[in-house]
């Protein structure tokens, strides 16, 4: 009898064991500040016994080929769920994961990671308004020289945070629009179909487009893409001369693929 409570016991104990180690924690809230980010976790998800939480960050298109930095470990108390992950650089994207953790005699035992969090965290002063109309190529290059990029838009928290600066300007824009960085890259191929490409590269997974938008159909009077007060984005010629939308803490380099789109090479700034 005391033999088999024995066996039961150790059965448990290894039960607890694998339930610990096996467990994926939930997706991290994040605000990203300059340099740092704020993380919080759900005291309701973290398992008993957790005493830390491990946080690796990774910065989306940079040198490093994308990879997560050794990350640091932070204790836990669920009266205060959130830490502050350092060191980031202003202006970047970054991704997070988070395991939780527990001393185990001279060991710690960790739980899995958990799925990384969607990478854009938007900040209402990353982005600016210049009123000055011009055709989106222009636009481009305006914002590279200022140390900045066209505005990429990767969530509906950014989306918000750019309709909000359009409307407060809304008594400034004649047309109710502005440019932002996403340009159709089989304008002037023979590819009949779309291609939506991001300034920076970055993956294209978010879109807002209008009601009504040529979305599929490769043309250049509907190469490029301007936001306009709904938050909705409109396909419109490359031509047309609008405000357009920096984002600030980026910079880079113009890349023939986007830079001379509907540009004349007699418009192009030396």
């Amino acid at each position: 009898m005391l033999l088999a409570v024995f066996l039961i016991g150790l059965v448990s104990a290894r039960s607890t064991t694998a339930r610990y180690t096996d467990k994926v924690p939930a997706k991290p809230d994040v605000v990203e500040n300059p340099h740092s980010a704020k993380l919080k976790v759900d005291p309701n998800d973290v398992p008993a016994g957790t005493d830390r939480v491990h946080i690796e960050a990774k910065q989306i298109n940079d040198l490093t080929g994308d990879r997560f930095e050794a990350g640091y470990d932070f204790g836990y108390s669920p009266a205060v769920p959130y830490f502050f992950y350092p060191d980031l650089n202003d202006g970047k994207y970054h991704v997070f994961k988070v395991k939780y953790g527990k001393q185990k005699g001279k060991e710690v035992e960790w739980t899995k990671f958990s799925e990384e969090t969607r990478f854009l965290h938007a900040e209402p002063n990353r982005y600016s308004l210049d009123l000055l109309r011009r055709n989106w190529a222009m636009a481009k290059e305006q914002c590279i020289s200022e140390g900045k990029r066209l505005a990429v838009i990767n969530g509906q928290k950014a989306n918000n945070v750019v309709m909000q600066l359009l409307r407060a300007n809304q008594n400034m824009l004649d047309e109710g629009r502005a440019w932002i960085g996403l340009f159709d890259a089989h304008y002037g191929d023979e590819d009949p179909t779309t291609t939506w490409t991001w300034v920076d590269n970055s993956p294209f997974k978010f879109a807002k487009f209008e009601y009504g938008a040529k979305v599929h159909e490769s043309e250049l009077n509907s190469a490029v893409v301007a936001i306009n007060v709904e938050g909705e984005w409109e396909t419109v010629s490359p031509d047309t001369k609008l405000p357009f939308l920096c984002e600030k803490g980026v910079t880079e380099k113009p890349q023939e693929t986007e830079a001379r789109v509907g540009l004349r090479e007699t418009d192009v700034i030396m």
